[in-house]
């Protein structure tokens, strides 16, 4: 069985300062990294490296920066399905700032004016996933897969950074929506996001509240899942890695899946960019 992770592919390129910078000034990096990103590749990577068999359904194409993210999903033996036209390079590069002292990372990115699905390629359910992840992006390939999904009762998961224009579409094939405390539906207030999401299908939902306790809801039980304090070093990609992690270990307890996702998330915390973390996970569990 495989976990199927449906969404954005990108191209970090990671400066670590020791400020954030001032603007119309110079700031020297201390130390700098290029990788692959993006909500979908990173819950996939992480998948792979926790031990699962996760395929990636994304939009990559051609180009020297497309080339640096497939090489790496080569390295790190992620099966990856591109429905990119083959002569588009469209593939995204984000610019992070990361600062150690405050715990921050600021990210600085643009959004293809325009999603390019290869019409010869048209987006179809891969053969018996155990779970499926969207992350809001790249709908024209989401919502053709988990419609199918749906009917198959095959569980479906969603990773809700912010809302986007077609989230209301995706919501009602999703079962468990897992969310930062920033996704806001339109018009909702903080203490009914719970609910208004409920509202849209999902019959369980989850708030990760950065370095804060979990909310959780699920049925009429509702509660918190308090997270162990860590010293953190970068939290770039957390809540990606997070929903690597619940996919990876989910086999229908909800509550359970969170609380391994969040020991995993936290130990990505402690080192520098979104791949460190994985060598340092397995030695501590070998």
């Amino acid at each position: 069985m495989s976990e199927l992770f449906i969404g954005r592919s990108t191209l970090d390129l990671g400066y670590i300062c020791p400020k954030f910078p001032t603007e119309d000034r110079k700031l020297s990096a201390t130390s700098y990294y290029t990788v692959a990103g993006g909500p979908a590749l990173n819950a996939a990577v992480t998948c792979k490296s926790l031990g699962g068999e996760p395929i990636l359904a994304s939009l990559i194409g051609k180009g020297i920066f497309a080339d640096t993210v497939r090489e790496e999903l080569a390295r790190y033996r992620v099966q990856t399905l591109d429905f990119a036209p083959p002569d588009a390079e469209l593939l995204p590069v984000s610019s992070i700032i990361v600062v150690p002292g405050t715990k921050t990372r600021t990210v600085i990115d643009r959004h293809p004016p325009e999603l390019l699905v290869d019409p010869a390629s048209s987006p179809v359910l891969p053969a018996d996933p155990s779970i499926i992840l969207v992350d809001g992006f790249v709908p024209e390939i989401a919502l053709r897969i988990v419609r199918k999904a749906k009917e198959r009762g095959i569980p479906i998961v969603f990773d809700g950074g912010s809302w986007k224009a077609s989230t209301s579409e995706l919501l009602p094939f999703v079962d468990y929506a897992i969310v930062s405390e920033r996704f806001r539906p339109p018009g909702v207030n903080e203490p009914d996001v719970i609910d208004a999401i409920h509202d849209f299908g999902p019959k369980a939902v989850a708030v990760t509240r950065g370095g804060q306790s979990i909310f959780w809801s699920l049925g009429d039980a509702r509660g918190t899942i308090e997270l162990t304090s860590i010293v953190a070093v970068d939290t770039l990609g957390a809540g990606d890695i997070f929903h690597g992690a619940f996919c990876y270990r989910f086999e229908g307890d909800f509550v359970k899946s969170l609380e391994f996702a969040a020991k995993v998330s936290a130990e990505s915390c402690r080192y520098v960019g979104t791949r460190e973390w994985i060598s340092h996970w397995t030695n501590s569990v070998s």
